[in-house]
C-alpha cells in the first residue's frame, strides 16, 4: 500500500511539471487531439475514435481510478513528447464572454436593443455563469421592466423588485374633535411577473386599478380600528401626546403598531421602570438596568453590572396604545435570576475545574476563590457584563497552571502509571457500583435467543439494545416502537432522539457508559473475537451500566463470557436455546436452472454476487445483498425478497447477522473467502451462522442447506457439525480520549500518530486484555497530523468511518481536513448526471463509494456540526444514490467489462483485462521501454 502511494505521488509530480504546474484534469484539455488518439490506442481505450471532449473525459476517468499501470503509461507517453502544455492566455476573458453571449442569443428571439442591454448586464459576470437560462431570465426582466415603466407613469406609482406597486393616498383623520389629513404610502401586488408578458397593457391597467382600490379600502378600515383604540383613556399617554403621535405617523406606517415618539417612550420607560439606557434596533429595543452581585456569597466581593432586556418594538407600541400592563420589571427580575444563576454556575464550574486540576495538591477552596475573584471583579467592572470573559478565563487558567505546574506533572505521571497497572474494569465506575447480573442467551441461529432478550428489554422501565450493525440497530428501534414504547436511535451517522424515550437502540460503538438502565441487550457477543471491532463488545460487557446485562451469541463465545464474568466477579446465568426448526443438509448439489422460490445463494465477494445475479436474471426476479451496499439498499432488497417481489436472494455473508428473511434454502456458491489478508476455507462457525438463516421459524417448518457444486457441498457437509474452538482472551480494548490526552501531556506532543503508537507499545492492563488493533486509526492519524487541528478534533477524525484504500474517499477526507483547518463551512453537493441505472458494475461501485462519502459526512456532522452544515443535502444525496443503486440492482445487468477495451469478460474470469488486451499491453510496454 505504501509503495503504491509513493508511485502515485511521483506520477502526480511529473504530470504537474508537464502541465505547467496544473493537475491532470486541467492539463489534459491542452494536449492536441492527435496525441490523445495515439495515447488512447496505447491504453486500448474504446473511446479512441470519439471527439476530443470524449477522449478528455475518458482520460480523466482512467486517471481518477488510481491504477498505477495506467498512470505509468500516460506519464511515460507525455514525457516522451518532450514538451510542456502550459495554459493558453491569448484569448481575453472579455472576448470569450461576448462570444458566448452572442452564441446564446443566436438561438433566442430578441431585438438589437435587447442584445446591447444583455451585453451590458453580463459585462462583469464570470464566463461559467453565463447560461441560456440566465440570459432568458434577464430578457424577461427587460421586457417586464418596459411594461412596468408605462404603468408607473399612467397610475402614478412605482414597482419594487418583488413586483409590488407602491403609491400614495390622502386619508382623513378625526379624533378628539380634531380633523386633519395624512398622505400615506400603500402597496399592492396586482399581478405576477409571468402575467406581465402574457397580458396586454389594458388588462394590466384594470388589474392595477382594482388592486389600488382594494388597498385603500383596507387601509381605511385599519385607520378606523386604530382611532377607536386611541380615543380610549390611557395610563401612559395623555390626549395631547396621542394627537402629536398620530400627526407624526410616518408615510409607510403599519397601523397594527403605530410608533410612539422617542421622547414619550423614554419618559415612560425611565420614570416608570428605572431604565438606565435604551438602544434602538431595527425591530426591537434593548433596555438596560443596573444590578449588584456578590461573588461566592462574600460581601467583600461585589460587582455592579448592566442587564439587558430586549423587547419587540411591535409588542411595546401595541401594548402602550392598548393600555396594557407592561411586565418589564417582572421580565428583568426573571432575566436577572437566569443570568446570575448561570454566572454562579460558571464560577462553580471554574472553581471545580481548578480544584480538579489541583486534586491531591492540598489546595483550599478559599485560595481558589480568591484567585478567581481578583480577576473576575476587575473584568466585570470594565465591561459591566456579568460573565467571565474568555481572556480572563485564560488568564486565570495560566496563572493557576503556573502555581501548580510542578505538582501537576508529578501527579499526571503517577496517574499514567496507575492506569497502566490497575484493572480495566475500574475505568467504568458506574457499572461497578450497580451489582450487575449477567445473562447469556447461547444457541444457534434461528433459536429465538435474541427474541427472548428483546422481550425482556420491552418489559424493563429503561433499556438499551446494542447492535453489531446499523441495520440491526434500526430493526431494534422499530421493534421497540412497534411494541408501543418510546425509543431513540443512535448510530454513527444517524440519530433519532426522543426526549421522552426510556429505551435506546444503538450500534455498539456508540454505547453510552454514563447513563444507567435496567436492562441492556448486547447482541452477537461472539464478535468479541473480531480483531478490528471486538473491543466494542469487550468494553460493553465490562462497562455498560445496566442492572441486568443480557448477551446473545453462539456456543463458541460461552467460555469467553464465563471468563469475563469471573474476572468481574459478577453473577452469570446461562440460558440455552435450541433451534426452532430442523435444518436438513441436501445430498446433491443444486443447479442454477432448478432453484425453488425462497432460496438464498451465498457468495463471498461483490463480483461473484453480481455475476450470479446476471446468470439468474433471465429466469427469476433476484434480490442482492452485499457489504458494500448501504444499509438502506440492503434493507430494501431484503424487503423485496421478504414480500415475494423476488424469488431468489444472492448475497454475501452480510446476511449472517440480522436481516430476518423467509429463506427456505441456503446454497453456498463457494466454500472459501478472502478475509482481508488471505483466502481461506470457511470455518464451522461461519458455515453454521450462514446456514442457520434457512427455515425461519414461523415461516417454514424446516430449512435446507446445500451448494451449487459437488466439491463445495462436500466441504459444507464435512464442516457444518464440526465443533468450533472456544473464544479465549486476551480481549482487545480501546483507548478513549482521556487516555490519549493523558499520554499527550506525559510525552509532550500533539501528534496523534505518536500518541497512538505509544499506547499500542506501552499501555498495559491487569486482566485478560490487550490494546485494540488500531492500524486503520493510525493511518488516519498520520493524515490528520498534517493539519493544524487540536488534539480532540484529531482524535474524533481518526475514529471516522473512512475506507482506506479508496483514492476517492481519501481525497474527500483531505478536502474536509483543509476546510476544518481553515474553519470554513463544508457544504455537500447533490450528485449530478446520474443515468437511470448503472450499466456496469464499475458504475454501480462508484455510486456505492459516493454513499460511503455521504455516511462519512453525516458521521462527521454529528461531531462537528458547526463545520458540516449541509446535512439536509447529504440526506437527500443518500436517498438519490440509494434509489439509483436500488433501480440498478432491479433492472441492470452487470457484465464485468475489460478495463482496456470494454469488452465483456467471461463469467468468473479472474483478471480485469481480457487476453487480447493483456497480450497487446505487454507488447506496448516493451515497445515504450525501448
Amino acid at each position: 500500500m505504501a509503495k503504491k502511494k509513493k508511485k502515485l505521488i511521483k506520477y502526480n509530480q511529473t504530470i504537474r511539471k508537464i502541465f505547467g504546474g496544473e493537475g491532470f484534469d486541467e492539463g489534459i484539455t491542452r494536449v492536441p487531439l492527435d496525441n490523445l488518439i495515439e495515447m488512447a490506442m496505447i491504453l486500448s481505450l474504446k473511446e479512441q475514435h470519439l471527439t476530443k471532449a470524449d477522449l478528455v473525459k475518458a482520460f480523466r476517468r482512467v486517471w481518477s481510478n488510481g491504477d498505477t499501470a495506467d498512470r505509468a503509461l500516460i506519464t511515460e507517453y507525455l514525457k516522451s513528447l518532450e514538451t510542456t502544455f502550459k495554459a493558453d492566455k491569448t484569448v481575453t476573458s472579455q472576448e470569450a464572454r461576448l462570444e458566448k453571449i452572442d452564441e446564446i442569443l443566436s438561438d433566442i428571439e430578441h431585438t438589437p436593443g435587447e442584445a446591447v442591454a444583455i451585453r451590458e448586464l453580463f459585462e462583469d459576470v464570470k464566463l461559467k455563469k453565463i447560461t441560456p437560462k440566465r440570459i432568458q431570465k434577464s430578457l424577461m426582466k427587460l421586457r417586464n421592466a418596459k411594461k412596468r415603466n408605462s404603468l408607473e407613469e399612467k397610475f402614478d406609482g412605482a414597482f419594487d423588485d418583488d413586483g409590488n406597486f407602491h403609491f400614495f393616498h390622502s386619508f382623513a383623520f378625526k379624533i378628539f374633535d380634531e380633523q386633519f389629513h395624512k398622505i400615506l404610502e400603500l402597496s399592492c401586488r396586482p399581478f405576477e411577473d409571468e402575467e406581465i408578458l402574457t397580458l396586454d397593457e389594458e388588462e394590466l391597467g384594470k388589474r392595477l386599478e382594482s388592486c389600488k382600490e382594494s388597498a385603500i379600502r383596507k387601509r381605511e378600515e385599519e385607520i378606523k380600528q386604530f382611532l377607536e383604540i386611541a380615543s380610549k383613556p390611557n395610563r401612559y399617554l395623555d390626549i395631547e401626546q396621542k394627537l402629536k403621535a398620530i400627526k407624526r405617523i410616518p408615510e409607510n406606517c403599519d397601523f397594527a403598531f403605530v410608533p410612539i415618539p422617542s421622547e414619550y417612550l423614554h419618559e415612560i420607560l425611565f420614570n416608570q421602570f428605572e431604565i438606565k439606557d435604551i438602544e434602538v434596533l431595527s425591530d426591537s429595543f434593548r433596555l438596560f438596568k443596573r444590578f449588584e452581585k456578590e461573588l461566592f456569597k462574600n460581601p467583600e466581593w461585589k460587582v455592579r453590572y448592566k442587564l439587558l432586556l430586549e423587547v419587540q418594538m411591535r409588542w411595546l407600541y401595541q401594548a402602550i396604545w392598548e393600555n396594557e400592563h407592561l411586565p418589564i420589571d417582572e421580565d428583568f427580575e426573571m432575566r436577572r435570576n437566569e443570568v446570575e444563576a448561570q454566572f454562579d454556575a460558571e464560577l462553580i464550574a471554574l472553581k471545580d475545574a481548578l480544584l480538579s486540576e489541583a486534586e491531591g495538591l492540598e489546595m483550599r477552596d478559599e485560595q481558589v476563590e480568591t484567585i478567581i475573584a481578583n480577576s473576575v471583579i476587575d473584568a466585570i467592572s470594565q465591561k459591566e457584563v456579568l460573565e467571565i470573559p474568555y481572556k480572563t478565563l485564560k488568564r486565570i487558567n495560566r496563572h493557576f497552571a503556573r502555581q501548580i505546574e510542578g505538582f501537576k506533572l508529578k501527579k499526571q505521571r503517577e496517574e499514567l502509571l496507575a492506569r497502566t497497572i490497575r484493572d480495566f474494569k475500574n475505568l467504568f465506575p458506574l457499572a461497578r457500583e450497580m451489582g450487575r447480573k449477567l445473562i447469556f442467551h447461547v444457541g444457534p441461529t434461528n433459536s429465538g435467543k435474541t427474541y427472548a432478550a428483546m422481550e425482556k428489554l420491552k418489559e424493563a422501565d429503561t433499556g438499551y439494545y446494542l447492535a453489531p450493525l446499523r441495520l440491526l440497530a434500526l430493526e431494534g428501534y422499530e421493534t421497540l416502537k412497534n411494541s408501543g414504547l418510546e425509543a431513540s436511535l443512535i448510530t454513527g451517522e444517524e440519530q433519532i432522539i426522543d426526549e421522552e424515550a426510556a429505551h435506546i437502540s444503538s450500534t455498539i460503538e456508540m454505547a453510552n457508559f454514563q447513563v444507567d438502565v435496567d436492562v441492556c441487550v448486547i447482541d452477537e457477543v461472539q464478535m468479541i473475537a473480531d480483531p478490528d471491532r471486538g473491543w466494542a463488545w469487550a468494553n460493553a460487557i465490562i462497562g455498560i451500566p445496566a442492572h441486568t446485562v443480557i448477551m446473545t451469541g453462539s456456543e463458541d463465545a460461552l467460555e469467553a463470557v464465563q471468563e469475563l464474568a469471573e474476572w468481574l466477579d459478577e453473577e452469570l446465568e446461562v440460558v440455552r436455546f435450541e433451534r426452532k426448526s430442523p435444518l436438513i443438509l441436501n445430498s446433491n448439489s443444486t443447479s442454477l436452472k432448478k432453484l425453488e422460490p425462497s432460496t438464498a445463494i451465498v457468495a463471498f465477494s461483490r463480483r461473484d454476487v453480481l455475476a450470479l445475479k446476471e446468470q439468474l436474471s433471465g429466469r427469476y426476479d433476484v434480490s442482492v445483498v452485499y457489504g458494500n451496499l448501504s444499509p438502506e439498499v440492503r434493507r430494501e432488497e431484503a424487503r423485496r425478497f421478504r414480500e415475494g417481489e423476488s424469488q431468489i436472494l444472492v448475497a454475501t455473508d452480510a446476511i449472517a447477522m440480522g436481516l430476518n428473511l423467509p429463506i427456505r434454502t441456503i446454497l453456498f456458491a463457494r466454500d472459501s473467502k478472502f478475509d482481508g489478508q488471505s483466502r481461506r476455507l470457511l470455518t464451522p462457525s461461519e458455515i453454521r451462522q450462514i446456514a442457520g438463516r434457512a427455515g425461519r421459524y414461523g415461516l417454514h417448518e424446516e430449512g435446507f442447506v446445500g451448494a451449487l457444486t459437488g466439491p463445495v457441498l462436500n466441504t459444507i457437509t464435512e464442516l457444518i457439525d464440526e465443533p468450533s474452538p472456544s473464544i479465549h482472551g486476551p480481549y482487545r480494548v480501546m483507548a478513549n480520549f482521556d487516555h490519549i490526552d493523558l499520554i499527550a501531556k506525559i510525552i509532550e506532543t500533539q501528534s496523534l500518530s505518536e500518541i497512538l503508537g505509544f499506547f499500542v507499545k506501552h499501555m498495559q492492563f491487569d486482566g485478560p486484555f490487550i490494546a485494540a488493533n488500531i492500524e486503520n486509526m493510525l493511518e488516519i492519524a498520520k493524515m490528520v497530523d498534517l493539519y493544524n487541528l487540536d488534539l480532540k478534533t484529531k482524535y474524533h477524525l481518526a475514529c471516522a468511518p473512512l475506507s482506506l484504500g479508496s483514492p476517492y474517499l481519501e481525497s474527500v477526507f483531505h478536502r474536509y481536513l483543509i476546510s476544518l483547518e481553515r474553519q470554513e463551512p463544508i457544504p455537500f453537493n447533490l450528485p449530478e448526471h446520474l443515468p437511470q441505472v448503472a450499466q456496469t458494475s464499475d458504475m454501480l461501485f462508484e455510486a456505492e463509494e459516493m454513499v460511503k462519502e455521504v455516511s462519512l459526512y453525516l458521521w462527521l456532522s454529528y461531531r462537528f456540526s458547526d463545520s458540516f452544515i449541509d446535512t439536509e443535502n447529504a440526506l437527500e444525496a443518500r436517498k438519490i444514490l440509494n434509489d439509483f443503486i436500488e433501480r440498478s440492482l432491479r433492472q441492470g445487468v452487470f457484465a464485468r467489462a475489460c478495463k482496456r477495451c470494454g469488452k465483456p469478460l467471461p463469467p468468473n474470469f479472474k483478471f480485469g483485462i481480457c487476453q487480447e488486451c493483456y497480450r497487446g499491453g505487454r507488447q506496448i510496454r516493451r515497445y515504450i521501454k525501448k
